[in-house]
């Protein structure tokens, strides 16, 4: 058994930022969708279906890169304040207890040594 002793709370910090990031552009855009969607069926709008449609596409867009903007700085502190947090729970309790095995490398079998590179034809 191995243990997590501590947690590197920048790189805690990024990948939570890029979880969170992606979450809130793709939730972006399917409130977009769902937006044009409806003022489309209830016919809502004055003017084409395609200008409609092109607006909240392009809509849709932008506020979905603004949303992962916020969502990854909401997610950046909380990926920070949680590994600061499980540091110092670990530090009083102990941390997560894991098991690890050994895996071979993929590149080469585990069978067969690393040949010889130093051969003279």
């Amino acid at each position: 058994m191995k243990e997590i002793k501590n947690i590197d709370k920048a790189s805690l910090a990024k990948v939570t930022a890029l979880i969170y990031g992606f979450i809130g552009f793709f939730m972006a855009l399917i409130v977009a969708i769902a937006t044009m969607t409806n003022i489309i069926t209830n016919r809502d709008f004055q003017g084409s279906v395609i200008l409609v449609t092109l607006f909240n596409i392009g809509a849709g867009l932008l506020l979905g890169i603004i949303t992962a903007f916020f969502t990854a700085a909401i997610g950046w502190v909380f990926g920070f304040i949680s590994a600061g947090i499980y540091n110092w729970f670990a530090k009083k309790m102990g941390g997560v207890k894991i098991e690890l095995i050994e895996v071979a490398d993929e590149k080469q079998p585990a069978n067969n040594p690393p040949a010889n590179n130093n051969q003279t034809l």
